[in-house]
């Protein structure tokens, strides 16, 4: 997987935001809000990335578990796929 890198990550008021550059920001209207995880996996998600590669990153950056570190990346990627974010 990847990044779509037509989105970037801009802080707005102490807030994380996904921001659609060029002609993505012509078909998707707003910014996605992102937490302090879910911006985390995102700078993770750096070239081409799997579902493992963030969930042993979330582990050894959270010291979580491994079923946590697969929920929370799943939950991730669902929504960053439903949006374009990851292709």
């Amino acid at each position: 997987m990847k990044r779509n890198e037509n989105y970037v990550v801009k802080e707005l008021m102490g807030s994380y935001v996904l921001v659609p550059l060029g002609d993505t920001a012509i078909n998707f209207n707003g910014v996605i809000t992102l937490n302090e995880t879910a911006k985390f996996m995102w700078e993770a998600a750096n070239g081409d990335f799997t579902e493992q590669d963030l969930a042993l990153a979330l582990i050894k950056q959270y010291d979580i578990d491994e079923a946590t570190a697969n929920t929370a990346v799943e939950g991730f990627l669902k929504a960053m796929k439903e949006e374009g974010c990851i292709e």
